[in-house]
């Protein structure tokens, strides 16, 4: 259904960015297209390396020591380049990805690094989005409001303090949200193609409100599509369409 919502049918390339799902959000996109595309799952950055069962083809070692277009089953096929010391696999480099994207009838690109946190500040050199992309989708956490603002909630948390102003201690508020969103140096710099954002983790009465309240806080002109919903519960709803 969520790839339905996304519209992956005219849409070939994909890249996520944010925190609090992208993973998961990866794994809700490619299981209802596994069986039906050859899809490219990579980052420009580095990720943690699934379980295998979650993919068909896995090579984190790629150094173009073969075609790619030679294989033509259907599934997921993940591809890095190695792996760091801290045993994380690293990223295609960009100019790869859009020299192998046209191997592939899909692809799902992770394009910045949170550490499994549910916010994030953005550095100056991320996110690194492909020129290929055909859509960058933004995931925000709604149940990240209300957490204290420090390193064990938020990934580069300076960088999170320059962009919304908030402090060390304080909690994480619907504002903080907004300039995440609306500052072209936070969520969306960088961003190719139409720009779809996701509110991630709307699953209780709470959630919902809160969602409702973000959404009148936002500038929905700048975005082409805003959805919301549970990755968990598969239940997602459009909450504004433009010009997507």
């Amino acid at each position: 259904m969520l790839a339905e919502l996304l519209q992956l049918q005219k849409y070939h390339d994909v890249a996520l960015v944010g925190a609090g799902g992208k993973t998961t959000l990866i794994n809700r996109l490619t299981e209802s297209l596994r069986k039906k595309k050859k899809i490219l799952v990579s980052s420009t950055t580095t990720f943690i390396k699934p379980t295998e069962t979650m993919f068909d083809f896995i090579d984190v070692a790629y150094s173009e020591d073969y075609d790619l277009s030679s294989y033509e089953k259907t599934g997921i096929y993940l591809i890095g380049r190695g792996k760091n010391l801290k045993d994380l696999v690293m990223g295609l480099e960009i100019p790869d990805i859009e020299r192998i994207s046209a191997h592939f009838d899909q692809t799902i690109i992770e394009c910045d690094f949170s550490n499994g946190r549910p916010l994030k500040g953005f550095r100056e050199f991320e996110p690194e989005i492909p020129e290929t992309t055909d859509v960058t989708i933004g995931i925000v956490d709604i149940q990240a409001l209300g957490l204290q603002v420090n390193s064990k909630n938020i990934h580069h948390l300076d960088r999170y303090i320059e962009l919304t102003g908030a402090s060390i201690g304080s909690l994480v508020t619907i504002q903080d949200l907004v300039k995440i969103i609306e500052n072209s140096e936070a969520l969306f710099k960088n961003a190719k193609g139409k720009k779809v954002l996701y509110i991630n983790k709307v699953e209780k009465a709470v959630d919902q409100a809160l969602a409702t309240t973000l959404l009148e806080a936002l500038n929905v002109e700048n975005l082409d599509l805003i959805l919301e919903g549970s990755l968990v519960d598969n239940r997602y709803d459009i909450l504004y369409e433009g010009n997507y």
